[in-house]
């Protein structure tokens, strides 16, 4: 991996990506790390590469040519490129994002900005992206640039011992860390918890696990109630609802369903449930065996869904025209909020998926805005559906 940065600081970098693991890396030529010197591509003796903005205000702009210019010289030491601009009205950056860019490209331009910005033709000419760290302002984009290229740069390949190392990081998995103790045993009074010394391997793994969804449920509730869930999740979950001395966690958890799901392709075995559900729509109870005798003939799949001490709680059925598919989840009103749908959509998207002929799966906009949230789907424009990526789980 080739980060080249186009600064008006060079010197920024020398300690943040020269030394340590980074350090290390490009001394084993893992990655490269060049940074561009924009005043260097000035045309005038003051090396000038800022001007006052055109319909006036505050500050200046950077000025598009040296940009071009520099950006011009960084593109041609290599082979294809991204250019990233590092930008507070950029995308916000994300884990999923180092891990997207780390895998898609050789090569990255990182362009960092100062004064009141960027001359908008040079963004509109070179700039594939924009990324920000966040919502505040810094006084240039030397310390995004850093960020985003050492986020990257541990990605590769041999940086780290292990991938191991960042797979069970805060924030890879949509979960923050455990915690972690070392030496000595007690300190201050607080002990390491009994669990990480007895040697039990599978007690340690679980007692991890909780302690991220916890510190995850307390700490980011925005990040907990996009996860998807596992049926040992669900599991853990419940342990974790019932050793809970909070009663705020006990309640957060409470509605969660911890016991079996069973999703499985509708066969005639689930008419009665189908009745149910039928007459809970206010339809006909009658033609429920109809649908289901149909199902193939109208290249219809149907998956019906179970849950322990909720019986039926409805299907999901789909439809494929082209690298196109239409999926209908019908969830029963007492299967909601439960965690239930959830892995039930997820489940079927996952089985539609697992070819290569679908692309795109367009889901039917009676799917709950708490199952959307999870899945990480969004609504289309005229807000009638709700579409699915190939690669939704990413």
């Amino acid at each position: 991996m080739e980060f080249d940065i186009l600064t008006l600081f060079p010197q920024m970098f020398d300690a943040p990506l020269g030394d340590s693991i980074i350090g290390r890396a490009q001394s084993k030529k893992l990655i490269t790390v060049r940074c561009h010197q924009i005043r260097d591509f000035t045309t005038n003796r003051q090396n000038q590469v800022d001007d006052y903005p055109y319909g006036g205000g505050s500050g200046c702009v950077m000025q598009a040519q040296p940009l071009y210019d520099c950006w011009k010289h960084a593109n041609s030491l290599g082979g294809p490129a991204r250019t990233i601009y590092l930008s507070p009205r950029g995308k916000t950056f994300t884990q999923a994002d180092a891990v997207r860019l780390a895998a898609d490209y050789d090569r990255l331009i990182l362009i960092c900005g100062h004064y009141e910005g960027v001359d908008q033709r040079l963004i509109d000419a070179v700039v594939d992206e924009e990324i920000s760290l966040g919502d505040f302002v810094l006084t240039g984009g030397e310390i995004p640039a850093m960020a985003l290229a050492d986020a990257v740069a541990r990605l590769i390949p041999g940086v780290l011992a292990d991938t191991v190392c960042f797979t069970e990081e805060s924030h890879w998995s949509g979960l923050l860390e455990y915690p972690h103790y070392s030496r000595p045993e007690i300190w201050e009074g607080r002990r390491v918890p009994d669990v990480l010394q007895s040697g039990d391997h599978g007690a340690v793994e679980r007692w991890r696990k909780k302690q991220s969804f916890l510190i995850t449920l307390q700490k980011r509730p925005d990040m907990f109630a996009r996860l998807l869930f596992t049926k040992a999740d669900l599991k853990l979950l419940g342990e974790l609802r019932d050793e809970a001395d909070d009663p705020a966690v006990r309640n957060a958890l409470a509605r969660l369903h911890t016991g079996r799901i069973t999703v499985r392709r509708t066969t005639k075995r689930d008419l009665k449930g189908f009745e149910t559900m039928y007459q809970t729509l206010g339809l006909s109870p009658a033609a429920a065996i109809d649908h289901i005798t149909t199902l193939d003939a109208e290249g219809i799949t149907c998956f019906s869904i179970y849950a322990d001490d909720h019986g039926f709680c409805g299907h999901c059925a789909y439809d494929v025209d082209g690298d196109t598919a239409f999926l209908r989840p019908t969830i029963l009103p007492h299967a909601r909020d439960k965690g239930i749908d959830t892995f039930a959509v997820a489940h079927v998207l996952d089985h539609l998926f697992a070819g290569t002929a679908t692309k795109t799966c367009v889901i039917s906009d009676d799917l709950p805005s708490d199952v959307a949230q999870r899945l990480g789907v969004v609504r289309t424009a005229n807000e009638s559906y709700i579409l699915a990526k190939k690669n939704w789980r990413k």
